[in-house]
């Protein structure tokens, strides 16, 4: 019997304790970045079915760099791209957190953007959990950069949204 009763009580907080299933996700598309002469990312965009809807969640986003990049260089990076984007309004709001969950990258190591259902987006550098930004709009704003069709790379877009 008290075994019984423990295995009630406790079985309840095991449970609640594990992480949540993790989302399978498909590839939908990949590319690669080259800016003049110099390979900078290779990206692969993947979600649940294998198919990209705009601002469908979850889906996931992988950047593995083919050079080192400093972690102030890819805020900035990331500015460049709203701005151009027209977001000037998220142009530098971010750039302290940015820097707080952000490591410097080294050549081969990747950078991951995972939304859950809600849109809600959590970073991951080489499968290691660094955070997420608690704004409501973010992740959206952030994939914007990739697949906006206003963004500064459409031929990278098409691929990643599986169009080539």
């Amino acid at each position: 019997m008290r075994k019984n009763l423990l295995s009630t009580l406790f079985f309840p907080i095991l449970f609640l304790s594990l992480p949540a299933v993790a989302t399978e996700f498909k590839p939908v598309g990949e590319s690669r970045l080259e800016y003049y002469f110099w390979d900078v990312y290779d990206a692969k965009l993947f979600t649940p079915s294998g198919v990209y809807e705009a601002e469908n969640h979850p889906m996931k986003l992988s950047l593995t760099y083919l050079r080192d990049f400093a972690a102030k260089d890819i805020v900035k990076a990331t500015n460049e791209q709203w701005q151009q984007l027209g977001k000037t309004d998220l142009v530098g709001r971010f750039d302290q957190l940015l820097l707080n969950l952000w490591p410097d990258i080294k050549e081969g190591e990747t950078l991951a953007f995972i939304t859950d259902k809600k849109g809600v987006g959590v970073f991951y550098h080489q499968g290691e959990k660094l955070g997420s930004v608690d704004d409501a709009n973010f992740a959206n704003d952030f994939l914007a950069i990739w697949l906006s069709p206003k963004t500064s790379q459409p031929q990278m877009r098409k691929q990643l949204i599986g169009e080539q």
